[in-house]
């Protein structure tokens, strides 16, 4: 054999080959990507819409039933579930395995663009939820503190979570269990009735103006410029100062019929440990980010954090990389014990040290270079 007869007469050349087929094995493992889950793409869609306030029998009749009369047509759908509950509504799309599920989102889409309008304008917009491994977060982190928990939440929004972004592999942080702050339109229903206006009027106004409209091109000399309306509230006052409508030349505005405050949404979700309120956020990694090694650079930051704050104590609660790294000691283990046994089998049947030792060294080589 041409190649057994080279590697013989040149062992220098050879040793270099292996090695370098090693040095290139650890540095790819190195960089292999290491979830607790394989990549799934499983072929079913979920469209959820909220509306607060709204009873599970009108979620049906305004929203859930709309929406499925208009995804039933898409390509590829074997079977449409739904179901309404106060304040929400779910409709899943289940296809056929030979169905691109992104196309599919992208058909969701279109249809849900086409029902957008018999929707009503103050339900949130359709969102389209694909199930994704990466979409689970990699860790949960619980923050306690003696600060109340409206301040806790715009600390950790503000301030913590941003260091966590930083760190090379996170995806994205979601918050549970905190306060979040919002604007109160507070409305004098005697104000109202002796303005003759509604709450519609008040909340159609609002909707009107808290807007940021496109102004198209205009010609300046060689150079087009684009031109927007910026509309967007960005003070309480602006929002007190909307007109809703003209009655004999004069403005009514909200601030005539209302009361424009700062407050709080309401706490419809209490997170604790140990009897002491907390708030939770999780972290998300970027997709093809090594799991273990981004968890291990979130565990350091967390203790980063603990030294230099007094105000607050963080605490990882979940770690997927816990899970993985367990698995991955297990399999080395077992590969380990493997490995021996299957030398010592190689031995028993060769009853020669030299050809042992030469598939035993092979072997290892052999995964690596793989």
């Amino acid at each position: 054999m041409p190649i057994t007869q080279t590697s013989i007469e040149r062992p220098i050349a050879t040793s270099m080959v292996f090695l370098i087929i090693i040095t290139l094995g650890f540095i790819g493992f190195r960089f292999l990507p290491v979830d607790l889950l394989p990549p799934i793409e499983y072929p079913q869609l979920t469209v959820a819409t909220d509306y607060s306030n709204v009873g599970p029998a009108e979620m049906e009749q305004i929203i859930t039933e709309p929406i499925e009369n208009a995804l039933a047509g898409i390509p590829g759908v074997e079977r449409v579930r739904s179901s309404s509950e106060q304040g929400g509504s779910r409709v899943t799309l289940e296809f056929a395995q030979s169905v691109d599920i992104d196309v599919a989102a992208n058909d969701v889409r279109a249809a849900l663009d086409r029902v957008r309008g018999s929707i009503p304008p103050e339900a949130e917009a359709p969102r389209i939820w694909k199930f994704d491994p990466n979409n689970f977060p990699i860790v949960i982190i619980g923050a306690n503190s003696d600060m109340n928990l409206a301040k806790l939440t715009t600390v950790l929004d503000r301030e913590v979570t941003k260091r966590f972004e930083q760190i090379d592999g996170v995806g994205s942080i979601d918050i549970w269990g905190g306060i979040e702050r919002e604007v109160k339109v507070d409305i004098k229903r005697d104000r109202l009735i002796a303005s003759g206006l509604t709450t519609n009027d008040v909340q159609q106004a609002i909707a009107r103006e808290n807007a940021n409209l496109p102004g198209g091109n205009v010609a300046s000399g060689l150079q087009q410029l684009y031109v927007r309306t910026l509309g967007e509230y960005e003070s309480i006052e602006q929002i007190a100062n909307t007109v809703i409508t003209t009655v004999d030349q004069q403005p009514i505005r909200v601030k005539d019929v209302a009361e424009v405050t700062f407050s709080y949404q309401d706490l419809d979700r209490v997170v604790s440990i140990d009897d002491k309120p907390m708030v939770r956020f999780g972290i998300r990694k970027q997709t093809g980010a090594n799991t273990v090694a981004v968890a291990q650079q979130i565990r350091d930051e967390v203790e980063a954090i603990n030294s230099t704050r007094n105000d607050l104590n963080l605490f990882v609660t979940t770690d997927q990389s816990d899970f993985i790294q367990s698995s991955i000691d297990n399999v080395q283990n077992a590969a380990i014990w493997g490995a021996l046994l299957a030398v010592f089998v190689l031995y028993i049947f060769f009853r020669n040290g030299s050809s042992t030792f030469i598939i035993a060294v092979a072997i290892p080589i052999s995964i690596i270079a793989t």
